[in-house]
């Protein structure tokens, strides 16, 4: 994979996210970069890349990893918890169409503005 395409990985996240019918079933096409416009109501999901890195050997480029976090948000805890679920099935794993291995490396929750919201964070090479 070249290094245009890790940089741009969260493009291919999203991807993923929505060829996910259990996902798009809740959220529809609700699945936003960095932030949800302020109008945005019922369940969401907010992707964002937290790193980009490169590791080289004298030939040049040996590996690049990225770390993504991403966010199912929901008034309802148990539906967070279920978007949660949903998100970490379509994402963890080898994606050989869309060149990257997805790991979950970490994962919690919180509360904000009447919103439950799970935080999940990718490794992904």
């Amino acid at each position: 994979m070249s290094a245009e395409s890790k940089f741009k990985i969260t493009t291919k996240v999203r991807v993923a996210l929505l060829a996910k019918s259990e996902i798009s079933d809740i959220v529809g096409e609700r699945i936003f970069p960095v932030v949800a416009p302020k109008e945005t109501k019922g369940d969401f999901i907010i992707y964002q890349r937290d790193e980009y890195s490169k590791d080289y050997t004298k030939m040049g480029i040996c590996e690049q990893s990225c770390r993504v976090y991403v966010n199912a948000i929901s008034e309802d805890y148990d539906r967070s918890q279920e978007l949660a679920f949903q998100i970490n099935e379509a994402l963890e794993g080898k994606h050989i169409d869309l060149g990257m291995d997805v790991k979950l490396v970490d994962s919690t929750e919180d509360f904000e503005d009447n919103k439950y919201i799970q935080v999940l964070l990718f490794d992904i090479k």
